[in-house]
């Protein structure tokens, strides 16, 4: 198996309440977000780790920035997204299209990362079972996101009418679905929260929505927005013990410390 190139993409960008990232560690004050998408290569493959916003994100901008108003009595959590941060615009610039791109990856199943999903008519989607499960049959004694917010209203009868037969469900157990690309459930953020461990020439990359930066990581610092301190302990861990890189999927300083976002 050869080893994978790994390129980032970005989505778009906000800037959120450090409460949000830092579990009791930052109450106060506010840092910036890009979210990134990875386009995940080699000779063999072609595959891709989220599908970033809808075009249209204003039930997204309106659930955010509404919650932020409310927890800090401050304006912001707006979402940026450019043109150029769609993404059938962001593999144009790579020269690719939605149909080059054999299998696309989800986590977590959430408008940022499922938005353009309907892009993507020949690819294998790959998505947490518990994630999946627990969309479709929720716990009534759990909070839930708005199911808008989960998927957009055109992403889930895509998914459930023309893409039902080419989803795959990741069990909570880890599992090489792909050859060099292992994956395993670690919760922590949300009940979709994948990792994913790939393998490059730099090593194993690993990569969860349940770190968005790598303060987080480093520090051992779960995030304000955690469903289980427990889950973020255990997943920290392990990613220390099975990976040689982590890569936050909404650090700004990712581009820095990978020169043009591409990890080789």
């Amino acid at each position: 198996m050869k080893p994978y190139t790994i390129t980032a993409l970005k989505m778009g960008e906000t800037t959120v309440p450090c409460a949000e990232l830092y579990w009791m560690t930052k109450l106060t004050g506010w840092e910036p977000l890009t979210f990134w998408a990875f386009l995940i290569e080699n000779d063999e493959r072609r595959v891709l780790l989220n599908t970033g916003f809808p075009q249209d994100y204003s039930s997204l901008h309106k659930h955010w920035t509404a919650w932020a108003k409310s927890a800090t009595g401050e304006e912001g959590h707006v979402p940026v997204v450019h043109a150029e941060n769609l993404i059938v615009n962001a593999l144009k610039e790579k020269n690719l299209t939605p149909d080059q791109i054999a299998h696309v990856l989800i986590t977590p199943m959430t408008a940022y990362a499922t938005g353009g999903l309907d892009h993507f008519q020949k690819s294998t989607i790959w998505i947490s079972r518990s994630g999946w499960v627990d969309f479709h049959a929720p716990d009534p004694d759990m909070p839930q996101l708005p199911r808008h917010i989960v998927f957009p209203p055109h992403v889930l009868q895509f998914l459930v009418g023309d893409a039902a037969e080419r989803i795959k469900l990741l069990p909570d157990e880890e599992t090489e679905f792909l050859p060099g690309i292992r994956a395993w459930f670690c919760g922590g953020h949300h009940r979709s929260s994948m990792a994913f461990l790939i393998q490059t020439p730099k090593g194993t990359a690993g990569i969860t929505d349940a770190i968005f930066k790598y303060k987080n990581i480093e520090e051992n610092i779960p995030l304000g927005l955690s469903e289980s301190l427990e889950e973020h302990y255990k997943m920290f861990a392990r990613m220390k013990r099975e990976t040689d890189l982590v890569l936050p999927l909404y650090d700004p300083l990712l581009i820095e410390r990978h020169k043009g976002g591409v990890i080789a």
